[in-house]
């Protein structure tokens, strides 16, 4: 099967109940696969933002202490295989058609029942199988959305439980208030693990997190930015101490130093707990991550990033890194997945671009906003816009654009992967 093929059988449309109020599906999925996922050792990752960054960066730390290591994320930026790596390898067309023609007859015998699993019920299960297979020492397995009842939430044999920053997003599915948000996303707390989570959530979220430890006797671990020495902060690289120690990152943004802090504490709790990881595999794993469209540079005039940040959080965390940029000639393209809180985002930024370019980015299974929608905030807030039909023109005109400073390529993950493989067919 063709990358195209096997990306349009996992979002077919079938026949599922309407309304999901537990994870029963999927658990019938995986006992029909005999429960691949039993035999595996996860460190499941949820949060609002900074999932992929997490579970990469410990990922990386895990492989370079010799471990073979599966690592789950969602969605791709540069391919769908992306997805499902090991080893930072990502996962074949052949291995992928593999795992299909083994689980179609089961999806076939459950859409008899109107009870056929979601695309994202179906990736999640194929990553299950090629992880025992493969037979992964670890799995680093990011959460799809929320936790409580998502599809990798069926995992009985989690290690260690990470939280991530919590903030607005997904409201319609999640809830209206951080209290809400966070108590779908502790759902993924297991009973006498072990919790690591953000050093600066809100005091709802953290006041939340902590109800559910110990209500499911976790050990909570927050990493102490009294601890913490920002030693260089700037758009090429992050050099900071923690307990005296330094690291080095080359995610860019003060929100990626807070990221590598819980992960320099989950492999030191991994260490406690008797596995072998050496401190050089921890400064060599975070040092080493880079990840796609998250703050991604690249060389040129104008200087370009591609950030696939798209809700509140991620808005702040830009505001932070575009600091040093105000007052220059900046541009920003953006494009956002209908539903998403666009207004504020947009709001959030707007006053460091002399310009922003709207477009509708091209993806078969997730709708772009409407461009005369981020136009009318645009108009409201009294913005200079500009808006094209084709991501192309867009970038043709920044180009055209004499002694630009900066092109912010943001607001939805699907526009990062557009652009990047646009830069990349140049």
């Amino acid at each position: 099967m063709t990358n195209e093929e096997i990306i349009s059988y996992i979002y077919k449309d079938r026949k599922n109940n309407k309304e999901k109020k537990d994870n029963s599906r999927m658990i019938s999925l995986m006992n029909k696969l005999n429960n691949p996922q039993d035999n595996l050792k996860f460190i499941h990752i949820t949060g609002t933002n900074g999932k992929g960054s997490t579970t990469t960066m410990l990922a990386n730390v895990l492989k370079n202490s010799g471990y073979k290591v599966g690592k789950f994320i969602s969605p791709y930026v540069i391919s769908f295989n992306e997805r499902i790596q090991i080893n930072n390898e990502f996962i074949s067309n052949n291995d992928l058609s593999k795992y299909l023609k083994k689980i179609d007859p089961i999806i076939k015998e459950m859409e008899k029942n109107d009870n056929a699993p979601n695309g994202f019920e179906i990736i999640t299960a194929i990553a299950f199988m090629y992880f025992n297979d493969n037979k992964c020492d670890f799995v680093c397995l990011e959460v799809g959305m929320g936790g409580r009842l998502d599809p990798t939430n069926i995992i009985n044999t989690t290690i260690l439980s990470i939280i991530t920053l919590i903030d607005y997003d997904h409201t319609k599915f999640l809830g209206n208030t951080l209290e809400e948000i966070a108590s779908e996303k502790c759902g993924i707390i297991k009973k006498d693990k072990i919790t690591v989570t953000y050093p600066k959530q809100h005091k709802e979220v953290l006041d939340t997190i902590r109800t559910f430890c110990l209500k499911k006797n976790n050990k909570l671990y927050i990493p102490s930015l009294k601890l913490l020495d920002i030693i260089k902060c700037n758009h090429n690289i992050n050099y900071f101490s923690y307990k005296g120690t330094y690291y080095k990152l080359n995610l860019i943004g003060k929100h990626q130093i807070y990221n590598a802090l819980m992960v320099i504490l989950a492999s030191n709790i991994l260490i406690n707990l008797g596995y072998k990881i050496s401190f050089s595999a921890i400064n060599s794993g975070i040092s080493d991550t880079s990840f796609p469209a998250r703050l991604e540079k690249f060389d040129g005039s104008p200087t370009i990033y591609v950030d696939g940040s798209h809700n509140i959080a991620g808005a702040e965390a830009l505001k932070d890194f575009l600091y040093e940029y105000k007052g220059k000639k900046n541009y920003a393209i953006m494009s956002f997945t209908e539903g998403k809180n666009y207004s504020k985002f947009i709001e959030e930024i707007y006053s460091y671009f002399q310009e922003i370019i709207f477009v509708e980015y091209k993806n078969k299974y997730k709708k772009a906003e409407k461009i005369n929608n981020l136009e009318k905030v645009a108009s409201k807030l009294n913005i200079k816009y500009k808006s094209f039909n084709l991501l192309e023109d867009a970038y043709k005109y920044i180009k055209e654009q004499e002694n630009s400073d900066l092109l912010l390529v943001t607001g939805s993950l699907y526009l990062a992967s557009e652009f990047r493989n646009m830069l990349t067919e140049e």
